[in-house]
């Protein structure tokens, strides 16, 4: 998924004066709503209430020690606290939870639970100066009035702390969990997706060749030069066209399964070894010990689809404002991303011709032995990282029929040398994972 960019979206949690801090694109926009839940905006409501006047002794009680809060002053706190609305804002989310509790820059500070639920909060204050003892004393009262409420609002505090650092990472580096790009080789190109595997481990495990697949089918010609395919287990199709095309440099191209003495039935078996599952994903938002990695955060999309499905019935979280986007369908059979692929070392490919006649197909195979190979004359099972396939024909034991086998050389082995970063690997299989299905 290359597209970062996400729908409209809003953490639905009042804020100390009902403030919404609205997120579009994971770029900061305002916006206002009301709780994401009835119940909880009544909870909010009375809670603000009560409240009322020790919010404004908090706020007079600073304003006389250290002036009030200019728009720059509460500028700049936004772009730490990104709840950040009002003076009360500033001065408890800010000055309290942030710089007199001396968080760093990559935490979301003191929770207003941590605070009202402390047995002395100037213990938590330990960079409060003497100065401040009358506000801290003002934020104690507020905090007890404002009562369980004080959940709800850390839930908008920590929501628009949490989307803040996801848009921060959008530029993936090697620091925040980006993908040096090697196509074009750059020294600076990050791509914003992290996986766990690394490429020494993927090579390794190219290179286990007991690490191996098997595909295999019968294929039979018909009198309309086309071939009915049957897989095992599986239904049968028609094709029409080259079933095994082969060039043997300019000498040759065509289908190798339409030569002399090929018969009319076969069954092709490819044996893949080294096969390899590379894991990967957009690079996830995780906190780490002093920082913040990724910029996608699938539990946040889950939350926001489950919120607007259940309307004014939905729970205290993040939700869409003004719905999904046109055109974008999230869930089951919605957009998706890709979570892992199946790769691979080239393959072995055998046709068993169970009725080919040996003597006339060999006479064939004699000039056409170094070939490239395509599956159903489209899926090229060979490429710029992997030399010409060698081809060789044995006789069957029981004197009917006979096996073509195609082998591809070892890398390099015929003088060509390629990077590791240059080479490419067969891709055997796909995993999506649907954007807003995991709470996880």
């Amino acid at each position: 998924m290359t597209e970062r960019r996400q729908a409209p979206m809003a953490f639905k949690a009042g804020g100390l004066a009902s403030s919404l801090y609205a997120v579009e694109g994971f770029e900061d926009v305002n916006g206002q709503a009301g709780l994401a839940s009835a119940a909880d905006n009544a909870t909010l409501q009375t809670a603000m209430t009560n409240s009322g006047t020790q919010a404004t002794s908090v706020v007079s009680t600073y304003v006389a020690a250290y002036g009030a809060p200019t728009p720059a002053q509460i500028t700049a706190a936004q772009a730490i606290v990104p709840s950040v609305a009002t003076a009360l804002d500033y001065i408890v989310l800010y000055q309290a939870g942030y710089v007199w509790s001396g968080a760093s820059t990559s935490q979301p500070g003191l929770s207003l639970y941590a605070m009202q639920n402390a047995e002395d909060l100037g213990t938590l204050l330990q960079y409060a100066p003497p100065s401040a003892q009358q506000v801290i004393q003002g934020i104690v009262a507020y905090l007890d009035a404002l009562g369980g409420a004080t959940r709800l609002m850390d839930m908008q505090s920590l929501g628009a702390f949490t989307l803040k650092q996801i848009r921060n990472n959008q530029t993936p580096s090697a620091t925040n969990g980006g993908i040096l790009l090697f196509n074009p080789i750059s020294a600076n190109s990050y791509l914003g997706y992290s996986s766990n595997k690394t490429n020494s481990q993927i090579l390794q495990e190219l290179g286990n060749a007991g690490q191996k697949v098997t595909l295999s089918f019968t294929a039979t010609k018909s009198q309309n030069s086309s071939y009915n395919i049957a897989f095992a287990g599986g239904a049968s199709l028609n094709f029409f066209g080259d079933l095994l095309n082969i060039s043997a440099g300019t000498t040759f191209r065509g289908d190798v399964a339409g030569q002399q003495g090929s018969g009319s039935t076969m069954t092709i078996t490819m044996t893949y070894p080294g096969v390899t599952i590379i894991p990967f994903a957009p690079a996830a938002y995780q906190e780490t010990s002093g920082t913040t990695r990724g910029w996608f955060y699938e539990a946040i999309l889950y939350q926001a689809l489950q919120n607007m499905k259940a309307g004014t019935n939905a729970q205290s979280g993040f939700t869409f404002v003004n719905g999904v986007p046109g055109g974008i369908a999230l869930g089951p059979d919605g957009l998706s991303y890709l979570k892992a692929l199946v790769v691979s070392g080239y393959p072995t490919i055998s046709i068993a011709f169970t009725e080919g006649n040996y003597a006339s197909f060999s006479s064939w195979l004699s000039t056409h032995t170094q070939v490239s190979v395509s599956l159903f004359g489209f899926i090229p099972l060979g490429g710029a990282s992997v030399d010409t396939y060698t081809a060789s024909a044995s006789q069957s034991s029981s004197g009917t029929g006979f096996t073509l086998t195609m082998t591809p050389p070892a890398p390099g082995s015929q003088g060509q040398t390629i990077p590791v970063a240059a080479q490419t690997v067969p891709v055997l299989a796909a995993q999506l994972f649907p954007l807003g299905v995991s709470a996880a």
